[in-house]
């Protein structure tokens, strides 16, 4: 193994330590023990003291990079947050614009504040949506830390090299250009290819093609459904340039113009221009630098070895950025790499052995189409060894039919990308003949889709790890390879057949469980969706889900909700009701609507306040779900579940527009009243003659506008249940909880307790 192996590999396990064990004030002092050590360790032999020296050494520099950032760079930019400040600042990428708000990247350069990259928002429509990368600003902003995002720790920002926010608090002048604003170009080009992708492609394709040419999944996350079924089947990696988009590139750059001296030395600028395009992230830069070394190697001479590239490129990631080691991007980005150099080759190789001892892998015509056939589903084997643990940490879920999907549409990835980035160079020259090419590409990205809809009605094709029992099979598949492996005769390789066949056996067995599961007593489960509400009740097979908003930022109630009830093995939901369109109920909802089967909507027959309803009425007519606009009083009977929606009570505004929902089941009473007014509770009081209950989801978060003692006095809840998150409302309000005190009702929240269930008769 290569000396950089034995430097790089431990300064990034030292990152990782800093990241995720040592608490900031250790830093130095383990750096300094590690630098001690690794003198002491020049006394051992030569070849221990060579490993030894290494190892210690790399730990050292680890440990020193990620001690200087905190201090040097995340105190100096987190001391800025609370602060309103005039400051100077260089635009360094194109606005995002979501819903009248505008996000831009900029750099800090004035004096009195740390030059780091900040992400600026501003609410007022057209204030930033001009400005281009290279633009320099000048105008008074209000910071806020990038480490805490509605009162929750967050990594986002941090592992993307964002080290501060900031909100306009005026309008920013455009001071002038920076001089050295050409080197923004490659991000110019990837701009315009966007808009040559939106132009070239059908509405259907685009957003997939944009994503493939360039990794902007903004079209595609507004696509919905189609998102989800490529997440859900696997396939979304295929869209998030990486690797595979750099060999097609160089591949097709090469075969072009041959594998000339020139011809590769001309390579390493095109790497370099194609990665700083895509915004240098993990996953190019790490593809990039190992296409680098492999195009260099036979310029000096040398064999190109994976194993060094890698560890030298994730030093060199971590040493620029040590807090990247939290990221997604990179997680995922060098544990496919490592699973493919560990795995991939022996079960690739494995598979060509056994072709050849078998008469079909002998015949001329087939034998290609096998060997792409072992190429592809090892590569897609040996990717997922490693991310599968972190896809589940960080997305809730992994996809098991992914080796399969590889294996359907891998082969024709290359050919789109190709041919895309074909399409958008004639959609720039003759506009008419890109268009043409990109409606029979569009075929292809179909084709894609279709498959994803297809392993879509797989059992089991993605398992949720929002149930401990999916939590418990996923350990249990990487225990029974274990130990297939060490159990292995010597001399005969790897045999997969009996492993594989037990994990499935184990995932069909766990889902068979988790469906026997459903008994007939109704079960109330408050998500914990942040400052929101989402309540799902289910009852035997029936579902039905009371709003679906939340913190948005840090909580996403729409996924949130489907991961709870995928997890229990729930496709389908009977009824979805929203009291009343606030964000922090519906901002969810549209999600849901394309993510799970949803027979009936039922909404409030109100105006929309906050922008929501056109969304939902959209995701509700393409899913054919049934829409009830509430004006009167309603009973639904679903199973042994019988719903009453109290239709708005008071005109005026949302909160006074707003449903209540009772659920019962024999002698088990909830009410749901969503952000009910007191005024509303007492003319219910009034109207109504309302059960005791067993319990009461409090109104609107705990506000003292809700839960009034004449309804807690008609109701006289067992439990109180409350849907709360950082807020700057101060939910729960004190008079509330001491109201429900008085009553002697034991109160549960979901910012201290989690996510709640009650069950019926339990």
């Amino acid at each position: 193994m290569r000396k950089a192996v034995w430097a790089c590999v431990p300064l990034a396990a030292a990152v990782a330590a800093g990241r995720y064990l040592l608490p900031g004030r250790l830093l130095f002092p383990a750096a300094v023990l590690c630098a001690l050590l690794a003198l002491a360790a020049s006394r051992l032999p030569e070849r221990a003291r060579r490993y030894a020296v290494l190892i210690l050494a790399g730990a050292a520099v680890g440990f020193t990079a990620f001690g200087v950032q905190q201090y040097a760079v995340v105190r100096p930019a987190e001391a800025l947050a609370g602060r309103r400040l005039t400051v100077t600042a260089r635009v360094t990428d194109y606005p995002d614009l979501y819903d009248g708000s505008a996000y831009v990247t900029v750099r800090l350069t004035g004096k009195g504040v740390p030059h780091v990259r900040c992400r600026l928002v501003s609410y007022v429509e057209g204030e930033l949506d001009e400005l281009l990368p290279g633009d320099e600003l000048e105008g008074e902003m209000r910071f806020m830390s990038a480490a805490v995002r509605n009162g929750q720790e967050v990594d986002n920002y941090f592992s993307q090299g964002i080290f501060t926010r900031a909100v306009c608090t005026d309008e920013p002048a455009v001071t002038g250009r920076w001089r050295l604003s050409f080197l923004y170009l490659p991000g110019a080009l990837r701009h315009e290819i966007i808009a040559l992708c939106r132009a070239v492609f059908p509405a259907d394709a685009s957003p997939f093609m944009t994503a493939l040419l360039t990794g902007d999944k903004t079209d595609l996350y507004d696509g919905g459904e189609a998102y989800y079924m490529l997440c859900e089947a696997g396939l979304a990696h295929v869209v998030a340039v990486s690797g595979m988009h750099i060999s097609c590139l160089m591949g097709f750059f090469f075969l072009l113009l041959g594998r000339r001296r020139a011809a590769v030395l001309a390579g390493f600028p095109l790497l370099a221009f194609f990665a700083a395009m895509t915004g240098f992230t993990p996953s190019v830069t790490r593809a990039a630098f190992m296409h680098m070394c492999l195009l260099s190697a036979p310029l000096f001479k040398r064999e190109e070895d994976a194993l060094t590239s890698l560890s030298v490129v994730l030093a060199a990631l971590l040493l620029k950025n040590p807090l990247s080691i939290a990221g997604a991007s990179l997680q995922m980005s060098f544990a496919s790499m490592a699973g493919i150099w560990l795995v991939s080759h022996r079960m690739y190789y494995h598979f060509y052995e056994k072709l050849d001892e078998t008469r079909i892998g002998r015949i001329r015509l087939l034998r290609p189409a096998l060997l792409f056939f072992a190429a592809t589903f090892s590569t897609g084997v040996g990717a997922q060894i490693f991310t599968l643990p972190l896809a589940a940490a960080h997305f809730g879920y992994v996809s098991v039919v992914s080796p399969l999907s590889s294996v359907l549409c891998l082969w024709l990835i290359s050919a789109l990308y190709i041919g895309g980035i074909a399409a958008a160079a004639l959609g720039a020259l003759l506009p008419a003949a890109g268009v043409l090419l990109g409606g029979a590409l569009a075929w292809g990205v179909r084709y894609i889709y279709l498959i994803a809809r297809l392993l879509s009605f797989l059992p089991c094709e993605a398992v949720y790890m929002s149930n401990p029992l999916n939590v418990c099979w996923l350990v249990f598949v990487y225990v029974i390879f274990l130990a297939a492996w060490l159990l292995g005769k010597k001399g005969e390789g790897f045999r997969p057949i009996v492993p594989v066949c037990l994990s499935l056996i184990l995932l069909y067995g766990s889902a068979l469980l988790v469906r026997a599961g459903w008994d007939d007593d109704l079960r109330l489960t408050v998500l914990d969706v942040g400052q929101g509400e989402s309540v799902v009740l289910t009852c035997g097979p029936r579902s039905t889900v009371v709003d679906c908003g939340g913190s948005f930022i840090t909580h996403d109630a729409g996924s949130e909700a489907v991961s709870f009830l995928r997890g229990q093995q729930r496709r389908r939901i009977d009824a979805l009701i929203l009291t009343h369109l606030h964000s922090d109920h519906v901002n969810g909802a549209e999600k849901l609507l394309e993510q799970m089967r949803v027979e009936t909507l039922y909404l409030p027959a109100q105006p929309d306040e906050d922008g929501y309803l056109p969304g939902i009425l959209s995701a509700a007519a393409e899913r054919g779900t049934r829409v009830v606009f509430v004006t009167e009083d309603l009973r639904l009977a679903l199973g042994e579940l019988e719903l009453t929606i109290w239709a708005p009570l008071l005109p005026g505004d949302e909160n006074e527009n707003c449903m209540i929902v009772m659920a019962r089941q024999d002698d088990f009473e909830a009410f749901i009243t969503g952000d009910s007014l007191s005024a509303a509770e007492r003319l219910l009081v009034s109207r109504c003659e309302l059960p005791d209950s067993e319990v009461l989801v409090v109104g609107h978060h705990g506000s003292a506008t809700s839960t009034g003692a004449e309804f807690l006095e008609a109701i006289r809840p067992d439990a109180a249940l409350i849907s709360v998150g950082y807020n700057t409302y101060g939910h729960p309000s004190a008079k509330v909880l001491e109201r429900l005190e008085r009553y002697h009702i034991p109160v549960f929240r979901t910012d201290r307790d989690g996510t709640i269930t009650v069950k019926a008769g339990g």
